[in-house]
């Protein structure tokens, strides 16, 4: 094997860094789901955006959606 083999072969991996959003309390983790979001629930049941997407879809008559409605008409408020 020459020395530049070995170089190419030994070179360290790329690192990645993993960050838990778990433990950061700016985010919520959907009850649905397994998405962490930092933007506002837009239910009572506290569904991330994309679980009220699902449920607007596919279960139109669902008790949550004239709140998810409601709740989307209104402009977000910035802090």
């Amino acid at each position: 094997m020459t020395d530049e083999k070995y170089k190419e072969l030994s070179c360290p991996q790329p690192t990645f860094v993993v960050r838990s959003l778990r433990d950061n309390p700016d985010y919520t983790k959907c009850p649905r789901c397994w998405h962490y979001t930092h933007e506002g629930l837009h239910n009572h049941d506290g569904l991330c955006d994309r679980c009220c997407n699902v449920l607007i879809e596919s279960w139109p008559d669902h008790e949550s959606i004239p709140h998810i409605k409601q709740r989307r008409a209104k402009p977000k408020e910035r802090t």
